[in-house]
């Protein structure tokens, strides 16, 4: 919750507009109303967890090349693997990155996609 908050703060300082959710069932219905142009995905999540968010958002035609990168802090092998075999596009350990880091890694997926 308190990655969550300094995440939004950042993003925000930096020009992006952010919506936040705080389960994977308000993810969903966030997604569906409005399609972001990046989705940040945390694993352990209430309602819906992140593997499950994920599965829905590359099974629906209007979300299955929506850029999703997952930020956890499952750091096992079997976690990444699964998650990339789901079409993550990067897979980042919270506690292995600064907010800086976290932030560029994530543009770098926005511009890889987008330009």
């Amino acid at each position: 919750m308190f990655l969550r908050q300094l995440l939004v703060e950042k993003f925000t300082k930096e020009g992006y507009e952010v919506r936040e959710a705080s389960d994977g069932r308000e993810a969903l219905q966030y997604i569906a109303e409005n399609p972001p142009h990046i989705v940040i995905l945390d694993l352990l999540m209430p309602e819906v967890d992140g593997f499950q968010v994920l599965e829905k958002l590359r099974a629906d035609a209007r979300t299955k090349n929506l850029p999703v990168v997952v930020l956890s802090n499952l750091g096992e092998q079997e976690h990444v693997n699964r998650v990339k075999a789901l079409g993550a596009d990067d897979y980042l350990i919270k506690a292995h990155l600064f907010l800086d880091e976290i932030v560029a890694r994530i543009s770098d997926v926005l511009k890889k996609r987008y330009l």
